[in-house]
């Protein structure tokens, strides 16, 4: 699925769900996988002006909590999602697209609903039944960090970034072609990267460490309601040293890919109904001016928010400068 018209604002806080192609365990959480996805997530965030909150990826899809200070969250996602591809792709040896195109984002409304986003992000592993805590996952996840806390983290020597054997000649082109040469001095990912984590902009009257400790108390109460519930059912987590098994090309049964695709969240039921009216103001407006473009228009002002048109197109929008 493609990722629908949405707006693209600065100071924009947002919870994004992205899924693995088909669903697959593309993203299963071996020593390299693990390592490879951290230091491009690392390498995404120093590049683009984000705040990352939080993070965890499971086998077939992530959740990222974060904030994009400029109106960089495509640029973002589009350069977190590549490298990826590129790199999983050259640590196996395939070809094609790892992560889906189009990923779920929802904008929370207020600060219990970012807290509600975060706590759901790190108990995702435990709410799966792969661990019973979220600490013991060992894919790439924020919950052993602390607000603040900067890991340094070195480029893999392995996959794409792998070291040319010894003796080993790189292919030649017969004809260089102009594509090539423009390729030649294009800057090449930095040797290290740093991942911080950054806390999320709520609760102001709470210390970084006050807020940290509420977010793992809160995930500390999730995961025993988990544990209690899958005691009742008689039902037991997988372990990571099973879950480490699965082949990357293993899938979901098709009844378990489909579910609601929310945009936006609020603790109260009025501000959720008003930032849906507000997103669907931007759909027609955006719906319309697009419209008008296609007629041969292109003066015509998109809405506030707009993104594709105005980056890729050069279209006016509103608010723009």
């Amino acid at each position: 699925m493609a990722t629908p018209p949405r707006p693209i604002h600065q100071e924009q806080t947002v919870f994004i769900t992205c899924q693995a192609v088909g669903c697959e365990f593309r993203f299963v959480p071996n020593e390299q996988v693990t390592e490879t996805i951290q230091f491009i997530l690392a390498d995404a965030c120093s590049k683009h002006d984000v705040s990352l909150h939080e993070v965890v990826y499971m086998s077939n899809h992530f959740h990222i909590l974060l904030t994009a200070h400029s109106r960089c969250l495509p640029d973002f996602m589009r350069d977190l999602n590549s490298v990826t591809s590129r790199a999983l792709n050259a640590l196996r040896g395939t070809k094609g697209t790892n992560v889906e195109k189009g990923y779920g984002l929802v904008e929370p409304q207020d600060d219990e609903k970012v807290l509600e986003h975060a706590v759901y992000t790190l108990a995702n592993p435990c709410a799966s039944d792969l661990v019973t805590r979220a600490r013991h996952w060992k894919g790439v996840t924020t919950t052993r960090m602390r607000y603040g806390e900067e890991i340094v983290l070195k480029k893999p020597r392995y996959g794409i970034w792998a070291r040319k054997k010894q003796g080993e000649k790189r292919k030649q082109r017969k004809r260089p072609d102009a594509r090539m040469a423009s390729k030649r001095d294009r800057s090449t990912i930095q040797k290290y990267a740093t991942l911080k984590l950054v806390r999320p902009p709520i609760m102001p009257e709470l210390s970084d460490d006050e807020l940290r400790d509420l977010v793992l108390e809160r995930v500390g109460i999730r995961e025993n309601e988990l544990e209690e519930k899958r005691q009742t059912a008689g039902k037991k987590v997988v372990k990571m040293r099973n879950v480490k098994k699965y082949h990357w090309s293993t899938m979901l049964r098709a009844t378990e890919l489909f579910g609601l695709r929310p945009t936006v969240s609020a603790s109260d039921k009025e501000t959720r109904l008003e930032a849906l009216r507000r997103n669907k103001e931007f759909q027609r407006a955006y719906a319309e001016a697009r419209e008008r473009w296609l007629q041969g228009e292109k003066d015509v002002e998109f809405p506030a928010g707009t993104w594709l048109m105005c980056r890729r197109y050069g279209a006016r929008c509103a608010g723009c400068s």
